[in-house]
């Protein structure tokens, strides 16, 4: 008698390996761009101030002595916290910066006077032939692109997907994938812009007003950076200082010009 041999199993379904593109990865992928377009990695921003090569000749028989009394921060909210995406972005807020911005112009504006023998900067009033009072109204850099500069990533990167891809799933996957790379690699152009406005007055031992001057100074640059690129710190920190010394030199030589035509000699 014979025993009928069980029948093999069937084998087993083969399943189709390629994924379909899902919708939900497209999200994903932008929260990953989004941190970079929002900040500039949290480094705090320093202000690497030069030195004044510039020296003024002496105009009296002994140089001044100014005491800087205050300097105010009257920037507006839109430097003070930020403002700005993709497009047009101004920056550092606050909270970047590695001190008050009202400090870091006073240490640049007691440079600048030692420096160029303007005046002896004195710490007490009792000192002083004169005080000077600052007001910051501007302090801050402004970057600004064009939209292409991330259409055109994007589109590169679709048109990579097209031809790298096997099937529509895989091409628009695939062309993601390439967009973001893209986004992150391919330099664009931006314009930057950094400006300081200051105000000075100087006024007498009794606080009489005797001089008052607003300057400004600004610094434009063009680079090629990628469309996500936030190197904020990095701009900042090139651009501000040489904003701030132009206007510097602005309000100190309007100063001096002062300075010369009421000598201390003379009352």
């Amino acid at each position: 008698m014979f025993r009928k041999s069980p029948s093999p199993p069937p084998p087993p379904c083969r399943r189709d390996r390629r994924r379909p593109f899902r919708p939900a990865a497209l999200p994903v992928l932008l929260s990953l761009l989004l941190p970079l377009l929002a900040g500039c990695g949290g480094s705090l921003v320093g202000f690497p101030y030069s030195r004044e090569s510039l020296v003024f000749p002496p105009s009296q028989s002994r140089l001044p002595r100014i005491q800087l009394l205050s300097v105010a921060d009257e920037r507006p909210a839109a430097q003070r916290e930020g403002s700005g995406h993709f497009v047009g972005i101004t920056f550092p807020d606050d909270a970047s910066w590695s001190r008050p911005v009202a400090d870091l112009y006073r240490d640049a504006l007691l440079q600048d006077i030692g420096q160029t023998s303007l005046a002896e900067a004195v710490p007490l009033s009792n000192q002083a032939d004169y005080t000077l009072e600052a007001t910051v109204h501007s302090f801050h850099c402004r970057m600004e692109r064009n939209a292409v500069s991330y259409a055109l990533p994007v589109g590169v990167g679709l048109v990579g997907g097209f031809f790298w891809g096997d099937d529509a799933s895989s091409k628009l996957k695939r062309g993601l994938v390439l967009a973001v790379a893209a986004l992150g690699a391919l330099p664009t152009p931006l314009h930057l812009r950094a400006e300081a406005e200051v105000e000075l007055v100087l006024r007498d031992r009794g606080g009489r007003e005797l001089w008052r001057q607003v300057c400004i100074g600004e610094i434009e640059d063009d680079a090629g950076e990628p469309a996500v690129s936030r190197r904020d710190a990095h701009f900042a920190q090139r651009l501000l200082p040489q904003a701030v010394k132009r206007c510097n030199a602005c309000l100190l030589g309007q100063l001096r010009q002062w300075l010369v035509e009421h000598p201390l000699d003379e009352g």
